[in-house]
Formats: C-alpha cells, sequence, structure tokens
C-alpha cells in the first residue's frame, strides 16, 4: 500500500468514525493498523471502534498496542480502563483511570470513571461525590459531575427528599432539553397494521427490567408490533426472552442523544415505555422531545421523577406513588390497581424453606447501605448477614466495616443470581435499607416467604416496600 493508499484507509476510516459507522471504522483503522504498525493513533481509533462494537477483548488489545507505543497518550490508558470494565475486570478498570488521574490530576474523564466505579461497582457513592467535586462547575464536565453527585445523593445524603427532588427536577430543565428535531414525513399504514410499542433500555438482560416487566410485553406481543431499542451491552437469557417478544431489534448503545431522538422518531411509535430513566440520561434526553405519540415511565432508573414534560404519564400504583405526592412528579401519575409491576419468578426460584435462619440477611448493592442505614445495623444485637457479589471488592467491605466490627458481619458473595436467591431464602427476616429501599429482591424475598422489615419514606425508591407486612 501506497502512502496515497494509506491516506485514503485513513480519511475512510475517519469519515466512518466520525458518522458512527463503527464497522466499517474499525475494518479500515485495522487496515491501517496492520500496513503502519508503528502509527499509535490508528491502534487508539482501532480501539475505539472495537469498544463501541461491544469487542471489548480486541479493543483492549490494539489500546495496550497503542499505549505502548505512545505513552503520553492518556486517551489510550482511559479507554482501557473501559474495556476492562466491560469485561468485568474493574480493578484493573480502576488502575487504569487511576493511573491517567496520577499523570493528570485535573481529568475529567478519568474522575467521572472513577465516580462512576465507586458508586456502581465497589458502592461507595460519597467517594464517588469526592472524586467529581473538582469537576463541578466546570464548562466540560460540570453537568456530569452535578449528575454524580444527584445519582449519589439517592442512596446517600444529608439533606431532604424534597431538596433532592427539586434538585433533580432543575436539573432536568437545565440540561435534559433537546432541541426539536424536524419531522420526517410519515408514511400512512394500512388500516390493518398492528399498533407499534417501543421499549429502550440499557438493561433488557436478567434485571428489574426483565422480572418485573416480560409478562406484560408477552401479554402486549400478542396485539401489537414491540420495538425494542437496546442501549446496552449485556446479553443473556433474559435478553434472548426479550427478542423472543420483539417485532424489531434496534440497537443503539453508541448513539448520542441527537441522533438517538431521529431513531425514535424515524420508527413511527404509537407508544414508548421509557424502562432506563435516570440508568440512561442520554435516553432521558433523546425524550425530551417526545419522538412517539405517548409515552410513559416505568420499571428501569425508576428512582425519581424524570423532570421531563413529554412524558403522558408515570406508571405507579397507590402504594408506591400515591396521589398526594404528585408535586414530586413532571410525570402525570398512572397509578395500576393491584400493583404497578407483576413479579415473573426464574425457573431456578427456590421453594420457600421449613427452617431458616434467625440471622436477619441484607440483600442489597453495597452502594444502599447508606450510613443511616449503617447506623441502624449497628442497634441490633448479633451478627447481620450481607449478600451481595460486589462485596468481593474490598471498598465495599471496608465501607461496612467502618461502622460495624468484622465479628457482626458475614459477608456471603453469591457467584450466580440464583445461588443469591438460595442464600435469602434461608433467612426469617431480611432488613431493606434506606433511604433507597428493594425493589426487585424485596419482591424476591416475599415470594420466598422471608418477611421483609422496612422504613418507607417519600420518594419512589424509598417506597417499594410500602404495601409489604413487616414494614
Amino acid at each position: 500500500m501506497n502512502a496515497q493508499e494509506s491516506l485514503a484507509v485513513l480519511q475512510s476510516a475517519q469519515e466512518a468514525m466520525h458518522e458512527g459507522r463503527w464497522a466499517e471504522s474499525a475494518h479500515f483503522f485495522g487496515l491501517a493498523a496492520q500496513r503502519q504498525a508503528d502509527n499509535a493513533g490508528a491502534w487508539h481509533n482501532l480501539g475505539l471502534s472495537l469498544l463501541a462494537l461491544g469487542n471489548a477483548p480486541q479493543a483492549l488489545k490494539a489500546l495496550q498496542r497503542a499505549y505502548g507505543l505512545n505513552p503520553r497518550l492518556w486517551q489510550s490508558r482511559l479507554l482501557q480502563g473501559r474495556a476492562h470494565k466491560m469485561l468485568g475486570q474493574v480493578q484493573e478498570a480502576d488502575a487504569s483511570f487511576a493511573a491517567v488521574m496520577q499523570a493528570y490530576p485535573t481529568n475529567g474523564t478519568a474522575r467521572l470513571a472513577r465516580a462512576d466505579l465507586a458508586m456502581n461497582v465497589f458502592g461507595t457513592p460519597l467517594q464517588a461525590v469526592e472524586w467529581v467535586k473538582p469537576l463541578l462547575g466546570t464548562p466540560e464536565h460540570g453537568d456530569d459531575a452535578e449528575l454524580t453527585t444527584l445519582m449519589a445523593s439517592l442512596y446517600d445524603r444529608d439533606e431532604s427528599a424534597q431538596e433532592l427532588n427539586d434538585r433533580v427536577m432543575d436539573f432536568s430543565r437545565r440540561v435534559l432539553r433537546l432541541a426539536p428535531l424536524p419531522r420526517a414525513r410519515v408514511t400512512p399504514r394500512a388500516a390493518k397494521t398492528r399498533p407499534r410499542v417501543g421499549l429502550i433500555s440499557p438493561l433488557f438482560c436478567a434485571s428489574p427490567v426483565y422480572f418485573l416487566t416480560i409478562a406484560a410485553w408477552r401479554e402486549e406481543a400478542k396485539a401489537r408490533d414491540v420495538v425494542v431499542f437496546n442501549r446496552g451491552h449485556k446479553a443473556d437469557w433474559a435478553t434472548q426472552a426479550f427478542k423472543d417478544v420483539a417485532s424489531e431489534w434496534h440497537d443503539v448503545q453508541e448513539m448520542d442523544a441527537t441522533r438517538l431522538a431521529q431513531a425514535l422518531q424515524d420508527a413511527d411509535l404509537d407508544v414508548l415505555y421509557d424502562l432506563g430513566g435516570w440508568m440512561d440520561p442520554v435516553g432521558l434526553k433523546a425524550l425530551s422531545i417526545k419522538p412517539a405519540r405517548h409515552m410513559f415511565k416505568w420499571v428501569g432508573g425508576q428512582s425519581i421523577t424524570t423532570g421531563l414534560d413529554s412524558f403522558d404519564g408515570w406508571i405507579g400504583d397507590e402504594a408506591q406513588s400515591p396521589a398526594h405526592l404528585q408535586s414530586l412528579y413532571t410525570e402525570p401519575l398512572h397509578n395500576i390497581p393491584g400493583g404497578y409491576a407483576i413479579y415473573t419468578p426464574p425457573d431456578y426460584m427456590p421453594a420457600p424453606q421449613s427452617k431458616r435462619r434467625l440471622e436477619p440477611v441484607v440483600f442489597a448493592n453495597p452502594a444502599k447501605l447508606s450510613r443511616a442505614f449503617l447506623r441502624h445495623l449497628q442497634t441490633i444485637q448479633g451478627k447481620k448477614v450481607l449478600v451481595h457479589q460486589q462485596f468481593q471488592h474490598a471498598q465495599a467491605r471496608d465501607h461496612v466495616l467502618s461502622y460495624l466490627d468484622a465479628s457482626e458481619v458475614e459477608f456471603v458473595m453469591p457467584r450466580s443470581h440464583h445461588e443469591a436467591l438460595e442464600v435469602v431464602g434461608q433467612h426469617a427476616e431480611m432488613l431493606d435499607t434506606f433511604p433507597y429501599s428493594s425493589g426487585l429482591t424485596a419482591r424476591e424475598a416475599k415470594a420466598m416467604g422471608v418477611k421483609v422489615r422496612a422504613k418507607v419514606g417519600t420518594l419512589f425508591c424509598e417506597r417499594h416496600c410500602a404495601d409489604f407486612e413487616g414494614t
């Protein structure tokens, strides 16, 4: 390949990357890297493209090659962290982000990445707040830093629920607003065409989105076309269940808000259900233009109001979102008699046990173990059993042990959801976390005959057990 041909390949690669055509981008950058083995930029962009395609193993190799060629290319070190995270190698990911922060203490991208791990993997939301504090108010990263502090405050805070709710609404008004897009001319449908129902989420997998909504979509698919917009990379048996009910499946993981909004608008949807919520702020921004005729917020990141006025309703029930709390929501409350969701247990759900352990169990993401909840555990004599796979990380355990003596705690790190349920089902009582309470896990405990003891608040995420006995 001569110099002119090499330049043409790189130009094609850059154009494809700019337009988000990641398969083409990976192909052309791969050719460039093969022909110019010492071109750190080509290796870096190859890794970036492969990451966008979800190919973390090959992306990591390309990014390591790029960084080895040019150790000043901190972007490659940062993307190595993202690749490690996709591979479940979270300590390696944190080390990559930490290395960038050590070399460049003001690097906002690395700080945000470490904050994400702190809150969502290591279960230390207050540490996440500390990582992003220097970024607050900055032009480039201020919005993301503010969002991090808001989400951390759902788990652990000193302010009132009302004050937090007001801050979320204000953030949504200022940040999550997309300029209207031109409406494409839609071809009229045939009279017998089935209605089109869209679903959007990053968690079409074994998650609350599956366990609390799949029964509804199986019914919907009998009379309507279910159009899925997948914002996540995780795939498992539950993903296949969603694919089984879908008439169309669109992978839109790497789309920005504008492109996503356009894709949703072009889909000509009669109804769109957001199953991502605050797990996907980019998705919320796309939804701010109301790209479907009707839109509803349901399970999935449904912790607190979206603050958007584009939704036709918030699906809840009188226990979860009672009408007298409408002021906490920009969405009109649509409360479903008998409960806002139907729990579909997995095939491996353990049978209720006749003989149970008397030590109370806590089955929750470590991020939900707030200072107030841990102080509450201090008042309960005897051993407490804490169950979650994230307790494999020292950061999660150390946070608990800063409040409780090691002799008072038994950490259980199940290797699977099935194993976690088997452990929880052995106990007579589950202690629910606060202020962020259990949603799916409380329903699982109840299904196995485990009594749930909870403290109910006002925000949606604080009321998951409002209708349970033992609250």
